[in-house]
């Protein structure tokens, strides 16, 4: 096992900057030309049962890709699958939030797809069931908000450089549920669909599966629906909404399995070591812009 290079802390610096402040919410806003707090204000309370629905019909097809073709060599690239998520958003952006019932399914399933690629570049096994509903759990990954810990798998407890980590959080609360999941559907016929295995004796941990990683997609499907909510959004900029949705979980799965490869290299402590100071040294260099600019502040006032 190797020690941990300048490169690879550089690589781990990158994921933590990025992992624990996902941009999509951002990008949002500023297509939309409002403050991230007036977005999420802005949705409806009879639209959340629709993205409900979107979010399950989503996580659905994902799970059939994900159990029965996504083991197959393909050749098209993450950007080649970001077009294909714009051309789905330019198609559907006419029609606005209720179109997000008909797109979202279609835009997760090339998503999938696309993350599927980016664990092979990173060199996981897409043979394997375990890595191909690993690549499900990137889409509950991607969002802002911590989730709470229900279940770790043993030698996977919560410690100290893992606490204040939204990644972290998310990723070990999902860990019992993946493995579980993952025994089932590998011990399963092959092509089988969600629903038939639903109806088999592992069904519950399937679901289970399923609802965690569909309660934090929805957060980020929400920040989607607010745009889409935008009256006359218009093909283009359904398509570049789309685009920037796609773009933000390729980003996620490109940092969440490079930190996959170097944990099997270097170490999980190792990794998440590092993880961890350069997630403080982040937060110091922020408290200290922060503390220059209110000085700049008080200065200006004298």
């Amino acid at each position: 096992m190797r020690t941990l290079d300048d490169d690879d802390l550089r690589a781990i610096a990158a994921a933590a900057d990025y992992l624990e402040n996902p941009k999509f919410l951002m990008r949002v806003a500023d297509m939309v030309g409002r403050p991230a707090e007036a977005l999420l204000r802005r949705l409806p309370k009879s639209a959340h049962a629709a993205v409900t629905k979107a979010v399950d019909a989503a996580m659905h097809k994902a799970l059939d890709l994900a159990i029965s073709t996504l083991a197959l060599e393909h050749n098209s690239s993450p950007s080649a699958h970001t077009a294909g998520a714009a051309a789905l958003g330019a198609a559907s952006g006419f029609f606005g939030l209720p179109g997000l019932a008909v797109e979202l399914p279609l835009s997760t399933a090339v998503m999938l797809r696309s993350i599927a690629a980016i664990a092979r570049r990173e060199g996981a096994d897409l043979s394997d069931p375990a890595v191909r509903l690993e690549c499900l759990t990137v889409l509950a990954l991607g969002s802002h908000l911590p989730a709470p810990i229900d279940a770790v798998v043993e030698g996977d407890a919560l410690d100290g450089s893992a606490m204040d980590s939204a990644y972290w959080t998310a990723r070990i609360g999902l860990a019992l549920a993946l493995k579980q999941a993952a025994a089932h559907v590998g011990s399963s016929a092959a092509r089988l669909t969600a629903t038939e295995l639903a109806k088999g004796g592992g069904g519950a941990v399937i679901a289970q599966l399923l609802a965690k990683i569909g309660a934090r997609f929805e957060i980020v499907v929400s920040e989607k629906a607010v745009a889409q909510s935008v009256p006359l959004i218009g093909a283009v900029a359904g398509a570049a909404l789309n685009g920037a949705f796609a773009e933000h979980f390729n980003t996620v799965a490109e940092h969440h399995f490079r930190l996959r490869r170097l944990e099997k290299q270097c170490g999980l402590a190792a990794v998440r070591r590092a993880y961890a100071q350069a997630t403080e040294q982040r937060t110091q260099r922020q408290d200290d812009a922060a503390a220059l600019r209110a000085r700049a502040r008080l200065a200006g006032r004298r």
